[in-house]
């Protein structure tokens, strides 16, 4: 009898944290940042996406502390390096009914994220693109006529993940991504999005 081995050869690793962060603040900072910041379209298609933070504000501090301990600890921990990441940018997503961004990635950083600061029921979810996914629908149009495929790890081309407000994600900054349309007719769902990179000596 012969003995099988799975042996797993390429991951991706998305880290998720949920923070003990003061959204109000942060909801009331994007806010009133968006009545005199007229934003910028980058990947966003409706809604709104601030220019550049200045990440150092006060406002934002208790945030972007957050982030550098978190980015760091994923690089080591996940991605295996061995050196502290600093924030390089900062940016709000304000996203109302429709709204959507569209596959992107960050070049010139190491790792990105986003954090949640108000998310309303139906206001769309973060999806990663598998790196091989145009390979992967090989999978989907050689059995679309043999019923239903279970869609896992393996198979999967894209991947949801739930949005939850205090919720931070990161990933690697060339993992391709996009934000699905908000359903949600009445309330605006608010995120943060940011770079971090090796700031050296």
């Amino acid at each position: 009898m012969s003995n099988t081995h799975l042996i797993d050869i390429f991951k991706v690793g998305i880290y998720q944290v949920q923070l003990d962060i003061d959204n109000q603040k942060l909801y009331d900072f994007c806010k009133n940042h968006q009545t005199h910041d007229e934003g910028r379209v980058i990947s966003n298609v409706g809604g709104y996406q601030s220019n550049f933070l200045n990440f150092q504000d006060k406002l934002l501090q208790p945030l972007s502390k957050e982030i550098e301990k978190h980015s760091t600890k994923y690089l080591k921990d996940v991605l295996k390096g061995h050196w502290s990441q600093s924030l390089s940018d900062m940016w709000i997503n304000i996203n109302n009914y429709k709204d959507t961004n569209l596959v992107h990635n960050h070049p010139g950083s190491e790792i990105s994220g986003v954090y949640y600061v108000k998310v309303p029921e139906n206001s769309g979810c973060i999806v990663f693109r598998h790196p091989a996914s145009s390979e992967l629908n090989h999978y989907y149009y050689n059995t679309m006529n043999l019923g239903e495929r279970e869609w896992d790890s393996y198979t999967a081309s894209h991947w949801e993940m739930p949005v939850t407000e205090r919720v931070l994600y990161l990933f690697p900054s060339w993992l391709n991504h996009y934000v699905s349309p908000s359903h949600n007719k009445t309330e605006e769902r608010i995120s943060l999005a940011f770079n971090t990179y090796h700031k050296g000596e």
